[in-house]
């Protein structure tokens, strides 16, 4: 939360009065009537005042004050004081809208505004006084007019204790409309003082303790002060104890003082428990404590956060608010000027929705040139705000040291990773990088290295010490970089090793990019980490065909090595009981895993793309934590080891292992696993004891061409959603018994030989948002067409030779997409009238169809390309847009009704058959695929421009000399391209 307005006021309330009048009879008694309402009134407790000049400091807090109320006693004019006052007051009045409330007390309004009585002679008085200058008495004479004539309070017949509820009443009316519109200026306020008032329970008789949290800077004070300012005057008492956190220093008597003497307005106060329950009892109160740190609630009350009712977690600003409060921080304005925009989203993505940081960047910002806002911008990159960083550091000292430490290493290292990954390994964010950089000049002697300078000097003086806990190295722009075993000798403690090479600047020459010469990493022949306290080792091309003979990894929890040269990771087996990530992937010269059984907390194991990798330790089968295991493209790979207790798995890609020829038998119940993919192996069965898998939900088995048969207790996957058997081109039937798939929602069996898929009705069921592309044989249509919620059904390329073998697809009145093209019937049946849904209908190249039957009035888009033999189109149809309708390359087309004459002729697909000239025969498939790409690319792209830009753009495609469409608007854009989707 930040405020869009005037910075915050200290104070809600000024008094100023005549201290020998008023102290302690009116003034004294309306001030505290004043506070125990919750109103913040200054009142200045000093009886002698040294010297003749109002204090600068009382200036000050009359300009921080809400409103001020004068009151105009008989002696008031005597004292220069007041008379200044005064004359400050009104001038708030005019510059900053303050509110100003005179109390004619025992006094006549006339006197005041025109001198009279007591206030003449006061004046006159002044006017003797030698060192007050002729200019002073106007400017006193000129502000006592202006207040006199102001509407105020006077007693009246009142009495005084009846006039000082009244003006209290009155004050805290003004105050809570005040604070209404002051939230309203506090960007994004609104919603939250709507949802926490909903926590709070206001007409409840219950105690509620609310928590407000969040991160520095957040507005979580901001929130609080608009919550107590806005309902304070529905309780009895009120209290907003700021700056809780300092409660080691002043100790809870202290603040337990505060409390009371502040609610009960009695400094007299005993803080005994007794004495608070006697007290409070019976009120209903509003506290507010503010600032509460993360110390005091962890260590000096461990269920202060348990305790509470609710918690409120105040929420960044999302991108339209904080645009606004920028806009107004750096122009005083919700627009900026057009040449600042771009700079302005560059400012406002760094914030990333932080009141604070937006508040503080946004001000720094108003009334500067643009160089400076790109210097700015510049700095930023670098480093962190100061002020900001002041704020942040705050959270930052209080969190203990094993905290602070997983935040470095995040901010430092691993902002953009996957928490879970991460907290495992560690067990935002530049101002990580301040707080490392700051501790030493000499990188050697920092907790964390990241910039490649720093590193490079490290390890080429051997300036690393004991203080190194991470080292994160990126190569790019390196000729040449040695790793030596005395480099890393001091660096005992390292934690966290990543080396690797990435293009992360904005350069858009990606050609000499990749001109660029990778880095030559060379190593002594003695090399080795002296550090066993390693969690994180990650080196994306490892040079060496193994780990150093003496690495320990017993402290290791992630081991990445994509893409390296290790042929075997280390002899024999090792220790590794905290490692829970390997990743080896695409390291092309690794033959066979290490032996897995002293790692026993292995969770994810990656080993895709590793070519040469032929054997698979029988350990892995043993592994009853590892939930993750891909092997995907090891063509070499021919057998996978027996799977006995992998009961925590949940993910098993063989993927593209070309020469697996068996899936292992499965010895157990296997209780996790839900995705299973074997396409592109060459086993040719699915062993029985899959049923062992029974909460698999998907199992792809795309162009398993050896497999012959699935197995009857596949039935007993009950929770199998996903069922892919494209390209199973030996593929003959389900056994029998395996119909029981009640839950499948996608059969993909294009391009297979599946004559009989399994027999339950629940194969399409399910089916309502997306269909599958269906069996390419028609023995099974009759069967599948049990669906009657099916939307989209694709038969294309099924070899469908007879139109009879659709007859069922009347019944399908749900459906609103149907794709046959590329089936060689000649004739449709007459079953199109009950598809009363159905908009798009694609026939493409079915060369033999010679007439299309009656068609809904529903169908937008037809596709009938490249149907050579298509003669006529019935009369009776009746088409909704013909603008959706192509009929390229059809010949022989002589009858249509007539209503779609000038739309054919719109389309080049006239009936003159000399005039017809056909694409498909000039120009070849291929090139015809590219132009048609780049033709609906340059479409999309002049349509989108122009919405853009709120101008009209009007197409007109041409092919061969011949116009093929008219595209008059955006909707016409994508209809066209659509047809070709």
């Amino acid at each position: 939360m930040a405020s869009s307005s005037s910075s915050d006021r200290e104070f809600d309330v000024f008094l100023s009065f005549r201290g020998t009048d008023t102290r302690n009879t009116f003034t004294g008694h309306l001030n505290t009537a004043l506070k125990s309402k919750g109103i913040r009134t200054f009142i200045d407790d000093k009886e002698l005042r040294r010297g003749e000049d109002i204090s600068s400091t009382l200036f000050t807090t009359i300009e921080k004050s809400r409103c001020s109320i004068v009151v105009l006693s008989e002696a008031y004019a005597t004292s220069k004081w007041c008379l200044e006052e005064l004359v400050k007051i009104l001038e708030c009045k005019r510059t900053i809208k303050q509110r100003v409330v005179p109390i004619f007390y025992h006094v006549d309004p006339s006197d005041v505004r025109g001198q009279g009585g007591s206030f003449g002679q006061a004046m006159d008085a002044h006017k003797k006084n030698l060192k007050i200058e002729e200019k002073q008495l106007q400017r006193w004479s000129a502000a006592l007019t202006e207040v006199g004539n102001l509407s105020g309070w006077d007693l009246g017949n009142k009495s005084e204790a009846q006039l000082i509820q009244d003006i209290v009443a009155d004050i805290s009316k003004y105050l809570n409309c005040a604070s209404s519109n002051d939230a309203q200026n506090l960007v994004g306020v609104d919603s939250c003082i709507k949802e926490l008032e909903s926590l709070l329970c206001f007409e409840s008789t219950d105690v509620r303790m609310i928590g407000i949290c969040g991160m520095s800077g957040i507005g979580k004070t901001a929130l609080a002060r608009s919550i107590y300012e806005q309902f304070s005057d529905k309780f009895e008492g009120c209290c907003f104890l700021t700056n809780v956190g300092n409660v080691e220093r002043e100790g809870t008597d202290y603040w337990k003082k505060e409390l009371l003497s502040s609610v009960l307005k009695d400094n007299d106060i005993d803080v005994t428990i007794t004495s608070i329950k006697t007290r409070l009892g019976s009120k209903k109160v509003l506290i507010v404590v503010d600032n509460v740190s993360h110390q005091l609630t962890m260590k000096t009350n461990k269920r202060f956060l348990s305790g509470m009712d609710a918690m409120y977690e105040v929420q960044k600003l999302q991108d339209d608010k904080a645009v606004e409060l920028f806009n107004h921080c750096a122009f005083r304005k919700d627009h900026p000027a057009e040449s600042f925009k771009r700079f302005s989203l560059r400012f406002i993505a760094y914030a990333q929705g932080l009141p604070l940081a937006l508040e503080v960047l946004g001000s720094s910002l108003y009334k500067k040139d643009q160089d400076y806002w790109k210097s700015k911008l510049d700095e930023l990159e670098k480093t962190l705000d100061n002020e900001i960083q002041g704020v942040l550091q705050k959270s930052f000292d209080e969190i203990n040291d094993n905290e602070k430490d997983i935040f470095l290493d995040i901010a430092c290292f691993f902002k953009c990773s996957n928490k879970d990954h991460i907290m495992k390994i560690l067990e935002s964010c530049k101002m990580g990088w301040k707080i490392v950089t700051q501790t030493s000049k000499e990188p050697g002697k920092r907790s964390r290295l990241w910039m490649q300078d720093d590193i490079c000097h490290v390890l080429e003086k051997n300036t690393g010490t004991k203080e190194v806990k991470g080292i994160f190295l990126n190569l790019f722009g390196l000729k040449e970089i040695h790793f030596t075993t005395e480099a890393f000798a001091r660096m005992n403690r390292l934690r966290l090793l990543k080396v690797y090479e990435s293009n992360l600047s904005d350069d858009s020459d990606s050609e000499s990019t990749s001109r660029k010469r990778k880095c030559k990493v060379r190593f002594s022949d003695d090399f080795e980490f002296h550090s066993d306290e390693l969690r994180y080792l990650y080196w994306h091309e490892y040079p060496l065909q193994t780990l150093p003979s003496h690495f320990k990894p017993k402290n290791l929890v992630c081991l990445c090595m994509p893409y390296s040269q290790i042929t075997e990771l280390w002899k024999g087996s090792q220790v590794c009981e905290n490692l829970k990530f390997l990743d080896l992937s695409n390291s092309k010269f690794l033959m066979e895993t290490p032996d897995f059984s002293r790692i026993t907390n292995l969770e994810e194991l990656v080993l895709d793309g590793c070519t040469n990798l032929c054997h698979l330790h029988s350990s892995l089968g043993r592994l009853r934590k590892l939930a993750f295991l891909s092997v995907s493209n090891c063509i070499k790979l021919r057998d996978f080891p027996a799977i006995y207790e992998l009961v925590s798995l949940q993910t098993l890609d063989l993927s593209g292992c070309s020469n697996l020829q068996k899936f292992p038998d499965i010895s157990q119940h296997m209780p996790c696993l839900s995705k299973l993919y074997l396409d592109g192996t060459a086993i040719t069965e699915i062993p029985a004891s899959i049923a062992y898998a029974s909460e698999l939900v998907l199992l792809d088995l795309t162009n398993c061409k050896e497999l012959k048969f699935l197995p009857s207790s596949i039935a007993k996957l009950t929770l199998l959603r996903i069922l892919t058997l494209s390209g199973c081109s030996k593929l003959g039937k389900f056994q029998q018994n395996s119909g029981n798939l009640d839950r499948l929602v996608e059969l993909k069996a294009d391009g297979s030989t599946i004559r009989q898929p399994p027999s339950s009705r629940a194969v399409l069921r399910n089916h309502k948002a997306s269909a599958s592309s269906l069996p390419r044989t028609s023995e099974s249509i009759s069967f599948l067409l049990s669906n009657l919620n099916l939307v989209r059904l694709n038969l294309s390329d099924c070899n469908i030779k007879s139109g009879k073998r659709l007859s069922h697809l009347g019944i399908l009145s749900s459906l609103k997409s149907l794709n046959l093209s590329g089936n060689r019937f000649i004739h449709l049946p007459c079953i199109f009238e009950g598809l009363s849904n159905l908009s798009r209908l694609d026939l493409h190249d079915c060369r033999r169809l010679q007439t299309l039957p009656l068609l809904p009035p529903s169908v937008r888009i037809l596709n009938a390309s490249n149907c050579t033999s298509l003669e006529s189109i019935l009369p009776e149809s009746v088409f909704m847009s013909f603008r959706g309708c192509l009929f390229g390359n059809c010949l022989r087309l002589m009858k249509y009704p007539s209503t779609m004459e000038p739309h054919i002729r719109s389309m080049a697909t006239h009936v003159d058959q000399e005039r017809w000239r056909s694409t498909y025969d000039e120009v070849s498939s291929l090139l015809l695929h590219i132009m048609i790409s780049i033709l609906l690319k340059l479409i999309y792209l002049c349509f989108s421009v122009s919405f853009n830009l709120e101008t009209t753009t009007r197409l007109t495609i041409i092919c061969n000399r011949r116009t093929i469409a008219r595209l008059n608007s955006r909707k016409d854009a994508e209809e066209f391209i659509n047809s070709f989707n």
